[in-house]
């Protein structure tokens, strides 16, 4: 069961990931609430297929609270925000009281958020029930909402007090879910380089999407990368911003298409070949590692259903990215696999050819519609 330490100033914890683990959960949620009301939040979807095993765990605490909330990108929004915060007012929390979300990516930066802007500031945690939520989105204490301008362009820095994934939910999730989580890895195996990428590349070769044991060493490994850059650069000041690595283009595309018409970390699979094929395009020698990499993510492109959407709607949709300085918006890109660079401002005519050579491959080998 592996844990990894994310070492902050204040509020340092942990992140568990292991493979039917959640028989442990209860020690973990005994050090968090201290005796204290424990707020539950569960994800709709999860709800449905899980919900009453991991309640039996929850009403182990007598003074615990359980609501389900709706799933889906759309929950992002002020007005669940608000009835989350009417609900956990309602309720009489205290600042000395618990909040647990439930779900994935989507849950943790909802209910993350309600926990940080609620009597300015409530303790909480994450129990990640999806591959996107456990290697990357629950990680870093990023929370937050959609706005109809932009994704995630309210938000906190709230970090919880644990991250716990358990791979048994895995199995149960719609293919496009995992494949979205795929896209995150992906990412990882661009900034780690050739270790990561070798296992991503047998894992797919074993034709399974999901193993829920093999899949632990791989999210481990993203996990702990994140932890140490978030462990230097909390507040995405500095290195953290190398995390954003495709983010850019795939902001964009989500944008452009509007939400909800592609998977967070299906748009990330288009925007690591953008940013794969900007990365070759500014390279003054070939790259053989590179090359390799971008075949990788290729190959993963196939499983990232067609939707249509231009380069124009891409780059203009760009522009309001939250991640710009000043007018400018940066890209993370890779001298090579395991060596990620922050480019400011790159000439245009390159960024729109990437788009370009993205969307064309996208057109030709994307999946099915779906």
């Amino acid at each position: 069961m592996p844990t990894i330490r994310v070492r902050l100033d204040k509020l340092s914890h942990d992140i568990t990931v292991g493979c039917r683990i959640v028989d442990k959960l209860s020690l973990q949620l005994n050090r968090a609430t201290k005796g204290e009301r424990l707020f539950v939040i569960y994800d709709a979807n999860f709800y449905a297929l899980h919900g009453k095993s991991l309640s039996k765990i929850i009403r182990r605490f007598k003074n615990s609270v359980e609501i389900v909330i709706p799933s889906g990108e759309r929950i992002k929004s002020t007005a669940e925000l608000n009835r989350l915060r009417d609900f956990l007012l309602k309720e009489r929390i205290s600042r000395s009281d618990f909040i647990l979300a439930v779900g994935g990516g989507v849950t943790s930066d909802l209910v993350g958020f309600a926990a940080a802007t609620t009597l300015r500031g409530i303790r909480w945690g994450v129990v990640s029930t999806t591959l996107l939520g456990m290697v990357d989105a629950s990680i870093g204490g990023k929370t937050g909402i959609n706005h109809p301008m932009g994704k995630n362009l309210v938000g906190a820095f709230w970090q919880p007090a644990f991250v716990w994934g358990d791979t048994q939910y895995l199995s149960t999730l719609p293919r496009r879910e995992i494949v979205s989580g795929l896209g995150e890895l992906l990412k990882y195996a661009g900034l780690i380089g050739d270790p990561m990428i070798e296992m991503i590349a047998r894992y797919l070769n074993k034709g399974l999407l999901i193993d829920e044991k093999r899949i632990v060493p791989m999210i481990t490994r993203g996990a702990r990368y994140k932890a140490e850059i978030v462990a230097e650069d909390e507040r995405e000041s500095g290195r953290r911003r190398v995390l954003n690595l495709g983010h850019t283009f795939a902001h964009g595309i989500e944008n452009a298409l509007g939400y909800g018409k592609l998977r967070h970390g299906e748009a990330v699979i288009l925007g690591l070949l953008a940013a794969s094929e900007l990365s070759l395009m500014r390279r003054k020698r070939r790259s053989r590692e590179l090359a390799e990499y971008c075949e990788l993510v290729r190959e993963s492109v196939g499983l990232v259903p067609v939707r249509k959407v231009t380069g124009e709607q891409i780059v203009s949709a760009m522009s309001l990215d939250k991640k710009r300085i000043g007018r400018k918006l940066h890209f993370v890109l890779l001298e090579k696999p395991g060596k990620p660079i922050i480019v400011d401002a790159p000439p245009d005519r390159e960024v729109r050819k990437s788009i370009s050579a993205m969307l064309d491959y996208y057109a030709k080998h994307g999946g099915q519609r779906a």
